[in-house]
């Protein structure tokens, strides 16, 4: 029998708008009472996970910001990995000439230069909100992740840029086309997850994990029952060619998952 279940949010618990749905917040109710364990992992600032999970009313760990963060049920802060001080004004200062939106979560803090009317939106669910500051007078300690927003075609030549220039001391990675992420070297969910199975003496065979994205795959690629959502991007679901295939998150495909393995 499976030990825990780990699922992604946006794209996957989430649906297209972002939100839970009454569907999903009961499946996993249902889970939690028939003692199998949930837990989330996302590249979401923990500040704004929490807030969502507690809309699901389960205890559970919660791995943010693409694994630089974990925390325990109770809310203690159990790790984090930031990025050095030198390397973050290094991907400042080579992202300064690119027509984007630059993020930064330090420490409780989602910091940006401009606002960003249709990115708010998407936390809207939470009530998580940004704060606006210069980034060039701001102390560069603490950061656990830098991420841009733009269109694709503009994220690729900074992404082959940091690649060139940090990618050897630094996690770089696209969360979706439009999403382009860096954290510390060795910094992935794969990776945070991987450290809480062997605290709590879990073996990665007994896990399942849902997931979407390029973010997702070292986790996928970790535990012994992966699935993948239907509207998974197709370089991840080449990774793993033959893990199961739910339903896209537009049609509650976590829930209808669950339900159908574990007999809710």
């Amino acid at each position: 029998m499976l030990k825990l279940v780990v699922s992604d949010l946006d794209g996957t618990l989430l649906n297209p708008k972002h939100r839970l749905t009454a569907k999903t917040i009961a499946t996993v109710q249902s889970l939690v009472k028939s003692g199998v364990p949930f837990m989330l992992a996302t590249g979401r600032h923990y500040q704004d996970v929490y807030l969502l999970a507690k809309q699901l009313q389960v205890p559970m760990y919660l791995i943010t910001s693409n694994g630089a963060r974990v925390h325990k049920a109770c809310g203690t802060l159990l790790y984090e990995d930031h990025i050095p001080e030198p390397l973050v004004a290094k991907v400042l200062a080579l992202s300064a000439g690119f027509d984007i939106h630059r993020n930064l979560y330090q420490q409780d803090l989602w910091l940006v230069e401009e606002p960003h009317p249709e990115l708010l939106a998407l936390h809207a669910e939470s009530g998580f909100k940004y704060q606006q500051t210069d980034f060039g007078r701001l102390a560069l300690q603490l950061i656990d992740k830098i991420y841009f927003t733009a269109d694709h075609a503009v994220l690729v030549p900074l992404e082959q840029q940091l690649r060139a220039q940090l990618g050897s001391q630094l996690m770089i990675t696209f969360t979706s086309p439009e999403y382009l992420e860096v954290m510390n070297a060795g910094v992935s969910k794969g990776h945070a997850l991987a450290k809480l199975l062997a605290l709590k003496g879990i073996n990665p065979a007994d896990v399942m994990v849902l997931g979407d994205g390029m973010n997702d795959k070292e986790m996928l690629a970790l535990v012994g029952h992966p699935v993948m959502m239907d509207n998974a991007v197709p370089v991840v679901k080449a990774l793993l060619p033959n893990a199961p295939i739910a339903r896209s998150n537009a049609e509650d495909g976590v829930a209808c998952y669950l339900t159908d393995y574990f007999n809710l």
